[in-house]
């Protein structure tokens, strides 16, 4: 994956906003007033949000009649998952390996 779009797609989806976009997305598609619903947020600037995530190519629309309906491009989040995936073992100062499933299921005592 090229840096410039790695980065658009890391930017997109540090506001909680456009995260909270996403999973909506995530379980269909939306038109913009739909996805005002649940934001205490105009038309306009719900609509700044849904074009910076589709410049990052997270999400794509579709114009049917006087209606545009948004879903969820799942590529580049995979795209994501797959450079994460290579820091799943971690190795800490003194040599020993991490795995981020220890690391989360550890419990602190």
């Amino acid at each position: 994956m090229r840096r410039d779009r790695q980065d658009r797609i890391f930017r997109a989806v540090a506001d909680p906003t456009r995260r909270s976009i996403l999973e909506r997305l995530h379980h269909g598609e939306h038109t913009v007033l739909e996805l005002c619903e649940p934001f205490r947020m105009t038309q306009p600037s719900l609509s700044k949000h849904l074009a910076v995530l589709r410049r990052s190519g997270l999400i794509a629309a579709r114009r049917a009649g006087r209606h545009r309906y948004y879903r969820l491009d799942p590529e580049p989040l995979e795209q994501i998952a797959a450079w994460a995936a290579k820091f799943r073992n971690v190795r800490d100062p003194s040599g020993h390996i991490w795995r981020l499933t220890q690391i989360k299921n550890r419990k602190d005592t």
